[in-house]
């Protein structure tokens, strides 16, 4: 079986979100440095000194441009990184689920799951029960090269909280989707 990540790709996220953090920190520990030494020059000033202002100035300023620079690093940089990371670790821990369906088509609109880009690959099962063809849609990491699923293909997969981490195909062009199923499918998208 073909698996989509490695050790090598949690540590690279591990040492990038840590990188950002330690940008983070840094910023925060010179905006402090500079707030406090415009403090001890306000308090070394004399009563009613007509420089009291500048202080005050330069800590109001630096303070909007702290705030500015936090919330864009740390709400969508670091934030991302941290939820992949994250997503990684549970991909190595978390409970997984074997199936073997047959691939029917990628959809690459704009999707996320937990925050994380992905690509979906739609996959038709038939079920016994309903007597029809069932559609079960697993997410691809859209920083990861797809794989090459055709049409038809029988493939085994795994996936975690329903990534897939690992897939094999089994069976190339092991069933042909008539032209019935295809029209059925387009018209679900146009009606979206």
């Amino acid at each position: 079986m073909t698996s989509v990540y490695n050790d090598a790709d949690y540590l690279s996220v591990y040492k990038q979100k840590q990188r950002i953090f330690y940008v983070f920190m840094a910023i925060t520990l010179v905006y402090l440095a500079f707030c406090v030494a415009w403090e001890i020059y306000y308090v070394s000033l004399p009563y009613a000194d007509k420089m009291q202002t500048l202080p005050k100035v330069m800590v109001y300023v630096a303070s909007a441009l702290y705030v500015i620079f936090v919330f864009p690093f740390m709400a969508i940089k670091y934030a991302r990184v941290r939820k992949y990371c994250k997503m990684l670790g549970y991909v190595s821990e978390g409970l997984k689920m074997e199936e073997k369906n047959y691939f029917y088509v990628f959809r690459e609109k704009s999707l996320q799951k937990d925050n994380i880009d992905v690509t979906g690959c739609v996959f038709e099962t038939w079920s016994k029960k309903k007597s029809e063809w069932l559609e079960r849609e697993a997410y691809f990491d859209a920083e990861k090269p797809l794989p090459a699923f055709e049409s038809g293909d029988y493939v085994r997969y795994v996936t975690q909280s329903n990534f897939i981490i690992q897939y094999e195909i089994i069976q190339k062009k092991a069933y042909e989707f008539t032209q019935e199923e295809y029209d059925e499918e387009t018209e679900g998208e146009t009606n979206e």
